[in-house]
């Protein structure tokens, strides 16, 4: 059935185009990359949440599949109201290394991970826009692709938040766009654990990051706690 829905567009698989739902990455025309959702796939184009560009603009895609990172070309071919269609990209490239970098060293410090406690505050984004006043949490487990949000209430699965934190002392916070992937709920506080992945850091948030990151393992070893 997902295989002839696109027997007539481009010859690439279902399973490498986004999924509904989906956040995806867009740079519009060479503009700062942002985070979207996907609100359908057909053979008439992938449409997104939000006007993004003008109709004829070039879009770059950066998105996660079971093929891992994936990077694919395409341009607007429409918007009404507050959704844009996309045309069905022709070509869909891995964008999980870059080039001449190594993968395992990739994949290495993406996955390094802070375990510690931060005081933090967050509010839901839908449609990738934050709405309404922030709201202290507890963050953990932070690393440059998600962090865990802690929270008196249960999140569902999908939804889409910012979270603020403050990393550096001086300098205003970072606020970041999540989607949660999974939940728990804390057996000894009865409050929930919620697993966020990141979309569209840019790279001096990224930078902003790891430099906290290193900061803080490097006052945990000099306490002899790591």
């Amino acid at each position: 059935m997902l295989k002839s829905l696109f027997s007539r567009g481009p010859s690439i698989p279902a399973s490498k185009l986004p999924n509904a739902n989906a956040f995806v990455d867009v740079v519009v025309a060479g503009r700062a990359s942002r985070s979207v959702s996907v609100d359908s796939v057909t053979a008439k184009g992938i449409v997104v949440r939000g006007v993004i560009g003008r109709s004829g603009e070039s879009v770059v895609l950066l998105y996660d599949s079971g093929h891992g990172r994936l990077r694919a070309a395409t341009r607007i071919t429409g918007a009404s109201g507050d959704r844009t269609t996309l045309a069905l990209p022709a070509r869909v490239t891995s964008a999980s290394v870059s080039p001449g970098s190594s993968g395992g060293g990739a994949q290495k410090r993406q996955t390094v991970r802070l375990d510690a406690l931060v005081p933090g505050t967050w509010r839901f984004a839908p449609g990738g826009k934050g709405t309404g006043e922030f709201v202290k949490a507890n963050i953990r487990d932070i690393s440059r692709g998600g962090c865990s949000l802690i929270l008196d209430r249960e999140l569902k699965r999908g939804s889409s938040v910012e979270v603020q934190l403050r990393l550096r002392e001086s300098g205003a916070p970072l606020v970041l766009l999540g989607e949660v992937m999974r939940q728990e709920r804390i057996a000894s506080s009865g409050r929930f654990s919620h697993g966020l992945r990141f979309h569209g850091i840019r790279p001096e948030e990224d930078h902003a990051i790891v430099e906290f990151i290193n900061r803080k393992q490097a006052e945990l070893r000099s306490r002899g706690l790591a």
